[in-house]
This record gives structure tokens, sequence and C-alpha cells, in this order.
């Protein structure tokens, strides 16, 4: 069972992801799910240009102590994680 602490936590990760796909799809729909204690998936897509983006992050990396949103948004920037999803496309998930 997760401590407050954890959820938290992982709760502040997750919106820090939502936000940086929001900026880099900004006309993209994006859709989650979880399966906790693995990992949280995201779709990006966009029904106009008919585009789709998968990414999938691992439930340690959201719930590890030294992971904190500020961590996150550094390693989401430094990572170039949008063009990794971009480069993959629809054919897997971008990790």
């Amino acid at each position: 069972m997760e401590i407050p602490e954890e959820q938290k936590r992982i709760k502040d990760n997750l919106a820090v992801i939502r936000l940086y796909l929001t900026s880099k799809f900004p006309d993209h729909t994006i859709t989650e799910a979880a399966v906790p204690s693995l990992y949280h998936k995201f779709t990006v897509t966009n029904h106009t240009q008919y585009t789709r983006y998968k990414l999938k992050v691992s439930w340690p990396r959201l719930s590890d102590r030294s992971n904190t949103p500020e961590h996150t948004r550094s390693a989401l920037d430094s990572g170039n994680v949008a063009s990794g999803m971009m480069q993959i496309g629809d054919n897997d998930y971008y990790w």
C-alpha cells in the first residue's frame, strides 16, 4: 500500500508530465492509463493530422524519493522526450 507522501509525489510528477506533453503537443488530446506499481502510459493524439505518440513511465521512477517534480521537468526537457516520442511514432511507447 502506498503511503500518502508517495501518492503525492506520484501525483505531482504526473502533473509535470501532463504539463510538458500539453506544451509540446498543443493540438493533441492526451489519454492516460495506469498499471499501478508497474507504469503509467500517456497517449497523445491529433485527430485532424492522424498522429499518435506514446509515452510510458515506470512506476518506480514516478515514486522515487529523489525524483522531485523539478527533476522530472528537467529530465523531460534535457532528454528531449517529445522528440523521442515523435521518432518512435505509433510503433511503440517511448520509455
